[in-house]
Formats: C-alpha cells, structure tokens, sequence
C-alpha cells in the first residue's frame, strides 16, 4: 500500500511540476498562446461540402423540361440496367468516392441549369450526387424529388426496362 501511495505523490508531483514548467514557458515565449480566448469561440460552421445546393424539381414538372436538360442517373449500375430515363448517362453515387474531375468535366459542355439528376430514395442519392456537381461548379444542378420512383410514378418515359 506505501508503494502505491509513493507512485501516486510522485505521480502528482510530475504532472504539477511539467505543467508549471510548460506555463513558465508559455508566458516568457513572445508568440506563447493565450491562455485565456480573446474573442468567442466558433463551433458551428458550415461544412463545405454543403454550401452549393441544387434545386429539387417534381417529377410532375420534369415532363415539360425533358427535351432541354440531360438527365443523370445517380443509381447503381444494377438499378440503370433495370430501367432509366431515355438518354440518361450513368454516374452512380458514391458517399465515399465523389465524382471525379473525368466524369464531372464532360457535363460542363451541356450548360447552366441543363443537369437534371434522378436517384433512388434509399440514400437520396440523386440530391447528394446533385450537390457534389454544383459544389463542383456546374450551375443550376437540379434533382428529381422522390428520386426515379417518383419519375415513375409521374408516367415519365423508361428505357432499359424488360
């Protein structure tokens, strides 16, 4: 039991020693740092990632626009083959592996406000695939809301499906 005792004191000791000789320190350093904050804190900021949002469109609305934009499938490649809108490129969604310079740049040729996304609604992939193009530049990004059920769901024309 002295044993222990004697560790513990020692213990104790060395923490306070260490941490006056690190203040000592601190405050003879000309760039030492405050140790007091000399204006608030921020803990929220936005995250990056989120700042550039696309638009949602209902798949009702997306009838009418069909000829003039270029529909993205953000699904998975078993979901495109199943069925996807007529002329749709594929560019499945990945939370772990955005789009990459290779698949974002050829969609820079179709203009502003000519990307309509569609994706499932299990990760809502056609909203996140949408949001990483227009963080990645591309203006007026618009998605399908309640993703390619929805579009179904409207009577909107499918491809692909046996």
């Amino acid at each position: 039991m002295r044993v222990l005792l004697r560790w513990l004191g020692q213990a104790v000791l060395l923490t306070a020693v260490s941490s006056l000789l690190g203040l000592l320190v601190n405050a003879v350093r000309a760039d030492g740092l405050p140790l007091v904050a000399k204006r608030p804190y921020e803990i929220y900021t936005d995250c990056p990632e989120l700042i550039a949002q696309a638009k949602p469109m209902a798949a009702t609305d997306a009838a009418g626009i069909l000829g003039a934009v270029q529909v993205i499938d953000a699904r998975g490649i078993e979901a495109f083959a199943a069925g996807h809108a007529p002329g749709a490129i594929s560019v499945p969604y990945s939370a772990l592996a955005p789009p990459g310079k290779e698949q974002i740049e050829p969609l820079r040729a179709f203009g502003p406000g000519r990307i309509l996304v569609v994706g499932d609604t299990e990760l809502d992939s056609g909203q996140l695939l949408a949001a990483d193009l227009a963080t990645a530049g591309l203006t007026g990004v618009r998605y399908v809301d309640g993703g390619f059920p929805a579009w179904q769901e409207a009577g909107l024309p499918v491809e692909g499906a046996p």
